[in-house]
Formats: structure tokens, C-alpha cells, sequence
């Protein structure tokens, strides 16, 4: 870990969790399962704004966040998205290849990269279904997925409310997953990693999954 890095890790983070608790109530289980070095893919399902800082803060080492990319054009945002080692992807494309490139460098890097699966925040709570980009650099590389769990994001900050409110915040870090396509078919790998990550995410989730 470089400076930036430690200071996000050993200063913010846990600055930060101290001081939202009161207001959010955040609790984890899990954390553990998230390997302390080498290449890991984090797949949460994404509720809310806050998602990914109420995600990162337990977890004692770097991670860089694939980010939407539309947030990059609110100048006074930007500082801060960087600070956190937050990269851009275009959700108006289908496949964004730049971003999806991104991610698998870090991953070579041995880096933590989190990417949503969903694409984007859930408009009813629900667990949407999943893009297969980040599956698809997972089974190539052959990374650990660790799917995360995360409760009560929609009813503190969904898309329809402009601030947040307070409320009770629950974060479930499974155990990593692997596959490897081998012999088989790279496509048919990827979404059998991105159904069963999807089933891992639901077996937590107090909402509805989306048929």
C-alpha cells in the first residue's frame, strides 16, 4: 500500500465509520471472507448512493470502485471519487470495454476491485438481474469472487430520495467463490458464476428478487 492507500484504509475508514454509525446503525458479518491480498472481485447487489462506502469501510485494505459514470461530471465530486479510487463506466453502453479493461488491470495488479452486477441502483428494492462484464474477467483471470450482501440501502437512500435518512445499515460478506472455465465454454462459465453469485446475494437480502 502506497501513502493514499493507507491513510483511506487506516484514517478515513474508520474516521468515517465512527462517525456515521450513530446515523446509519451499520453492522457486518463476514468480513473475514474477504482475502487481505491478492486479486478479488467484490459483487454486491446496490440499493442505495452510499452503497460502496457503507461496503468498504470494515475492509482493512484498498479497493478501487467501478463508479457510474455520470457522477465524474459533478465537478465537486470528482476530488472526492479519486481520493477513493473510484473509476468511471458508461451505463448507456452496453459493454463498456474501457472500464471493463481497467478492472482486469488492477485484478492483474492483485488489487480489490468492487463492481455492482446490477449495473446500477435497484428502482424498487428488488435484486435486478445480473451483467456478466465482471463475471466474465473473474473466470478469465480465475479471481475469487466474494458476493456481499447488503440490507436497508433502499430504505435509507434509494434513487427517489434526495438525502438520506436514518436507519439500520446490515452487510453480509460470503465466502469467495471461484470457477475457472477450463475445457468449457468461456460464456457458458461466465453465467453460471454470475446465476450462482446471484443465489449467494439472495439467500441474505430481506427484499424480493426479481423473477
Amino acid at each position: 500500500m502506497n501513502l493514499h492507500q493507507r491513510t483511506i484504509v487506516y484514517v478515513t475508514r474508520p474516521a468515517l465509520r465512527l462517525a456515521l454509525h450513530p446515523f446509519f446503525r451499520m453492522t457486518y458479518f463476514g468480513v473475514e471472507h474477504v482475502p487481505k491480498t491478492g486479486p478479488v472481485l467484490l459483487a454486491p447487489n446496490h440499493q442505495a448512493y452510499a452503497d460502496p462506502f457503507w461496503i468498504g469501510l470494515p475492509i482493512r485494505r484498498p479497493i478501487h470502485f467501478m463508479t457510474w459514470s455520470r457522477v465524474f461530471r459533478v465537478a465537486y465530486l470528482r476530488p472526492l471519487l479519486r481520493y477513493f479510487q473510484c473509476f468511471p463506466v458508461d451505463h448507456d453502453k452496453p459493454f463498456d470495454k474501457s472500464a471493463l479493461k481497467i478492472a482486469q488491470e488492477l485484478l492483474r495488479a492483485g488489487q480489490a476491485v468492487m463492481i455492482f452486477p446490477e449495473g446500477g441502483r435497484t428502482p424498487h428494492g428488488d435484486l435486478q438481474e445480473f451483467k456478466a462484464g465482471a463475471f466474465r474477467i473473474a473466470v478469465k483471470l480465475r479471481v475469487p469472487i466474494v458476493p456481499v450482501t447488503l440490507n436497508g440501502g433502499f430504505e435509507v437512500w434509494n434513487m427517489y430520495r434526495k438525502l438520506p435518512r436514518p436507519g439500520k445499515i446490515t452487510v453480509y460478506f460470503h465466502p469467495p467463490m471461484y470457477f475457472s472455465a477450463d475445457d468449457r465454454d468461456l460464456k457458458e462459465v461466465t453465467a453460471e458464476a454470475a446465476r450462482a453469485v446471484r443465489e449467494v446475494i439472495a439467500s441474505k437480502l430481506q427484499r424480493p428478487v426479481a423473477s
